[in-house]
Order: structure tokens, then C-alpha cells, then sequence
């Protein structure tokens, strides 16, 4: 019976919907971030594999200095 009231009583007050939205927004926001990382990181590698191919060293060096501050940019968020 007293758990029926504390629950009665938690559904009156926002603060746990409110706690609810930001856990779900911020696990979102998460995984969006990841999913565009692994996008970045694929087109950027499928760069790197065709300046090896094509003996580009300038371009090579370029696409590794992007990919190291892709991971950089990441890793801080």
C-alpha cells in the first residue's frame, strides 16, 4: 500500500521525467556522435587506402593529419 502512495506521490513531480528526457537526449546525442565518428573516419580511411594506392604522399600526409584530429575531436567529446 505505501509503495502505491511513493509512486502516486514521484509521478506528481516532474523531476524524474525531466531526469528521463535528459538521459535519453544525452544517450541520442551519443550515438549520433558515434555514428557520424565511424562515418568520418571510413570516408577518410577509403582516402588514405587510395593515396596509398597512388603513391600520394602529400595527400597521404594531409588525410592522416585529418584523421588524427578527427579522433582528437571525438575523444573530447
Amino acid at each position: 500500500m505505501e509503495n502505491n502512495n511513493y509512486f502516486a506521490e514521484m509521478m506528481k513531480s516532474p523531476m524524474p521525467r525531466e531526469l528521463e528526457k535528459t538521459a535519453v537526449s544525452e544517450f541520442i546525442s551519443s550515438f549520433l556522435n558515434d555514428i557520424l565518428y565511424k562515418k568520418e573516419k571510413a570516408q577518410l580511411m577509403e582516402k588514405i587506402d587510395q593515396s596509398l594506392d597512388n603513391r600520394d604522399r602529400s595527400t597521404f600526409l594531409t588525410l592522416s593529419d585529418e584523421l588524427k584530429r578527427l579522433e582528437k575531436k571525438y575523444q573530447a567529446s
